[in-house]
């Protein structure tokens, strides 16, 4: 399988940039939001300091001393509109603390697309995508959780909503002290289910299986891949797989084929499983440069779509039993983080959002099965 890349659009965000997700429910597949992760650091936050009266030695002193806090993590929130003619334009931003990872529920509730955030401060934030008065549309605030322990951050995040769509949801966080919390969307509130140790590290990953919410898969820095029943209390893992030789950052199920599971990690490896025979992959692929996001193709055409912290973004094809890849885009210079399919493509070219870290690069790009 032969393809052909082109890129469409590329985009300053200011700051860094570490997470792109297209709308996925109709029809607002064609806005994307994009997150973004500013650390602020000494020398800067001194810079900033100092602007505030250079001549007022007393107020520069007192500026001064509050830069010794701990640094900062901002982040900013931009929500984009894709054009016909595949350029983005700004719909709307939100500065925020620093975002590490956003997903959209796959389904309207109460009657408008929900996008969840996991943030630096270790809040779960929940906005609605909402038309408004001169015939676009806002992000506006709705729901947050807050993980109830300190200098906590919230990784990342899933919906059970993959396969399954529900009103009332279930949302997997994980987050940087190893530990996952489960919580349902109920009456406009977040209600916290549990919260367990799942790593001894960073709990990098957290994914539900699609086609049976009640399992929850996640990935820590402790190099191990986990499976939980999250009927079973108290939680322990029904599966513990070392077959990762380093951290475990992305897992993503299949909504189209009901066994298939691909996870990745910091050792460049992406592992596909059989969710019925999990003690070892039944297929595997080397990519290179760290693997940090792993995304299905909705179409269900057994496409994977990866970002490979240092090398870029590649599409593998699963379908044959040696995992091959069939497009790569490596237009970005810095860390290749954030990554998403628009999932309006109707024909044989699909087009990609990308996002990179240090060179603050959002692109869009496309690729043609030929």
């Amino acid at each position: 399988m032969a393809c052909e890349v082109k890129q469409l659009f590329s985009w300053d965000t200011q700051y860094n940039a570490d997470s792109v997700e297209f709308c996925p429910v109709e029809p607002y597949q064609e806005y994307l939001v994009v997150g973004t992760y500013q650390l602020m650091d000494q020398e800067h936050r001194l810079e900033v300091c100092a602007q505030v009266n250079h001549e007022n030695t007393t107020e520069v002193e007192s500026s001064l001393q509050k830069c010794d806090a701990p640094k900062k993590r901002l982040g900013r929130l931009y929500l984009k509109q894709m054009t016909e003619e595949k350029k983005l334009v700004l719909v709307q931003q939100i500065d925020m603390p620093a975002i590490l990872d956003m997903k959209w529920c796959h389904n309207k509730i109460e009657n408008d697309p929900v996008l969840a955030i996991a943030n630096a401060s270790g809040h779960l934030l929940l906005y609605k995508l909402q038309p408004i008065d001169d015939g676009t549309v806002r992000l506006k605030f709705w729901i947050k959780s807050e993980i109830d322990e300190e200098d906590t951050l919230a990784l990342s995040l899933d919906w059970s909503t993959g396969k399954i769509q529900c009103e009332n949801p279930l949302i997997s966080l994980s987050d940087s002290k190893g530990k996952i919390s489960l919580l349902q969307l109920s009456n406009q509130e977040l209600i916290l289910q549990d919260r367990f140790l799942a790593h001894e590290f960073e709990a990098w990953i957290t994914a539900f299986d699609y086609w049976n919410p009640n399992i929850v898969y996640t990935g820590g820095d402790d190099c191990k891949f986990r499976r939980y029943d999250v009927r079973n209390e108290p939680a322990n893992p029904t599966l513990t797989s070392r077959v990762h030789s380093a951290g475990v950052t992305s897992i993503h199920s299949s909504a189209h084929s009901e066994y298939l599971l691909a996870s990745g990690s910091y050792d460049e490896i992406v592992n596909l499983w059989d969710t019925r025979t999990m003690r070892s992959p039944c297929s595997s692929i080397s990519l290179s440069g760290g693997i940090w996001r792993l995304k299905w193709d909705p179409q269900g055409r057994n496409l994977l779509l990866a970002a490979c912290m240092h090398n870029g973004f590649h599409v593998t094809d699963t379908s044959p039993s040696d995992v091959q890849v069939v497009a790569s885009f490596t237009e970005h210079e810095s860390l290749a983080y954030g990554v998403d399919w628009w999932a309006g493509a109707t024909d044989a070219t699909s087009v990609i959002a990308s996002a990179s870290f240090y060179d603050h690069l959002l692109c869009l790009w496309e690729f043609t099965i030929n």
